[in-house]
This record gives structure tokens, sequence and C-alpha cells, in this order.
């Protein structure tokens, strides 16, 4: 498998990741919502979210290198509206990571309190707006970047 290959693989799975961790913290979210106490599932959903947010993250953190070098020269050159956005999504996606992560954490420890819980819902409502700006811009990103960059 050639290096573009693999990059662009993983450029894919980084984004489906990021929709499916997306989809999962809505979950949480709603069930927060509704002022019951923390489940067993409701817990295992939070955490879910968090790690499914992490992981596209984490993807991206790998194949960062290959795009800085390989991608971003050209984008800015050709397309400094695509690369600004870029940026932007990056910057978005470390706010619903470290809030969805921040969510989860603190259900797990003050979930049992009424405060606890709204702490945990603002929180991962929070992450919710971030990662759905972050996943919009990467598809915008997506749509607009030329197929060689």
């Amino acid at each position: 498998m050639s290096a573009e290959v693999l990059y662009a693989l993983l450029e894919r799975l980084h984004g489906h990741l990021g929709w499916l961790g997306l989809a999962v913290l809505l979950h949480p979210v709603i069930t927060l919502g509704k002022g019951r106490g923390v489940s067993r599932r409701m817990q295992l959903s939070a955490d879910l979210a968090a790690l499914l947010m992490a992981a596209p993250f984490a993807l991206g953190a790998v194949i960062y290198p290959t795009y800085r070098s390989g991608v971003k020269p050209e984008l800015v050159a050709q397309a400094p509206a695509v690369a600004a956005v870029f940026e932007t999504k990056e910057h978005l996606a470390v706010f619903a990571v470290a809030l969805a992560i921040s969510g989860a954490l603190v259900l797990r420890g003050a979930g049992k309190s009424a405060a606890g819980r709204r702490a945990a819902r603002s929180m991962l409502a929070g992450a919710f707006v971030c990662a759905v700006m972050t996943g919009l811009a990467g598809l915008w990103v997506a749509s607009h970047a030329h197929p060689a960059w």
C-alpha cells in the first residue's frame, strides 16, 4: 500500500470516527437533560463518547505530520480560505475532546449529585456543539480540497 493510499484511508477513518463519536455523544446529553439519576448505561455512553471523540483526535495527530509537510503548503498557496477553515477545525476539535472527556469524568465522579449531573451535561453539550462545528468544517474542507493535495 502506497503512502498516499494509507494517508487517504487514515484521513477518512479519522472523519468517520469523528462522526460516530458525535452520534454517541448525543445520548448522554439528551438523557442527562431528563433529570434522572445516572444509570450504568448512561455512564457507559458518556465514557464511550469520550473515547470515540479522543480516537479520531489521536488519529489526526498521527496523520498531521503528513498533512503539514505534504498537503498544507499547497493548500495554503492555492486555497488559503480552506486552509484557514482546516486550522479552525483543529482548534474546535481540541475543545470538543477536552469537554467530552471532562464531562464523562465529572459524570463519573459527581453524577450522584444534581449539580454534578448539570455540570457534566453542560460539558458534554459543549463538546457536542464544538464537535458539530468541527465535523461541518471538516466536510467543507474535504469538499473544497483538491484531490491532489
